[in-house]
C-alpha cells in the first residue's frame, strides 16, 4: 500500500488502533470486538470512520493478532512487553517511520467516534505544524490516546519508556502537546466495563441519557 496524505496540505499520515488491553473486565475478550450493531463491532466502526475520514492505511497494535485476523489489516505487536498504551504507541511509529511523517492513534474502544473528529484532529494537527495534537473534551479530560503524533517524536518516546514512563497523558503534557477541544463529549464515551457499553448503547436509543465519557483510561 502507498502512504496517502489525508485532505490538502495534510501530512502524510498512518492510523493505527490501540487494541493490547487485557480487557479483564470483559473475562479476557477483546473491547474492540464487542458489538454496538447487529454484525457491527467497535473496531469495524472505528475502521469505517477512519476510512471516511480519508485515512488509507490502518494497523492494529495487539499482541495477539488471532482475535483480528478477519478484519484483513496488519496487527502490529510491541517492542517490549507489559509497558501499557506508550509501548504500542512506540511500536505503531516504529512501524510507520519509514513511510509517514506522522501516526493518528486511537483506543479500540470508542463506539461513538466518527470521521468528523478524526478530520478535525488531523487538520488542527496539520494547521498548528504540532509535534503531537490530543483530542480533549474540557479543562480536566483529556483523552491520551486519541491523538496525532509525529513519527520524529520515536526516540523521545522510547528514551521515556526507557526510563519507567508509562503513562501517555504525563508525557504528552511533558512534550507540548497541542490540545483540540471538543464540546461534544459522547464520540469519546469509552467502554472500559460492561455498563460503560450498556450507558453508551441507551444513550444511542435517548439521546442525553449516556453522553458520558465513560471510565477514563488509565493513561
Amino acid at each position: 500500500m502507498r502512504a496517502v496524505s489525508v485532505g490538502s496540505g495534510r501530512p502524510r499520515l498512518l492510523a493505527a488502533i490501540l487494541a493490547g488491553g487485557a480487557a479483564s473486565r470483559y473475562g479476557g475478550r477483546p473491547k474492540g470486538l464487542l458489538e454496538i450493531a447487529p454484525g457491527l463491532t467497535i473496531i469495524e466502526n472505528e475502521i469505517r470512520q477512519l476510512r471516511r475520514a480519508g485515512l488509507g492505511e490502518i494497523v492494529i497494535v495487539a499482541n495477539d493478532a488471532q482475535p483480528y485476523s478477519e478484519l484483513g489489516l496488519q496487527v502490529i505487536p510491541d517492542l517490549r512487553s507489559g509497558c501499557g498504551p506508550l509501548a504500542g504507541i512506540e511500536a505503531a511509529l516504529s512501524h510507520s517511520a519509514r513511510r509517514f511523517e506522522a501516526t493518528l492513534f486511537l483506543p479500540c474502544d470508542l463506539p461513538g467516534i466518527t470521521a468528523k473528529e478524526i478530520s478535525r484532529l488531523c487538520t488542527a494537527f496539520a494547521n498548528a505544524q504540532a509535534r503531537i495534537a490530543v483530542c480533549t473534551t474540557g479543562p480536566c479530560s483529556v483523552q491520551p490516546l486519541c491523538t496525532v503524533v509525529q513519527n520524529g517524536l520515536l526516540p523521545e518516546i522510547a528514551a521515556a519508556l526507557d526510563r519507567g514512563e508509562r503513562s501517555p497523558r504525563r508525557l504528552w503534557h511533558h512534550l507540548g502537546a497541542l490540545q483540540v477541544s471538543f464540546a461534544d463529549a459522547a464520540p469519546f464515551h469509552n467502554v472500559n466495563e460492561p455498563a460503560d457499553l450498556a450507558a453508551w448503547l441507551a444513550g444511542r436509543e435517548n439521546p442525553g441519557a449516556g453522553n458520558s465519557c465513560g471510565s477514563q483510561p488509565n493513561a
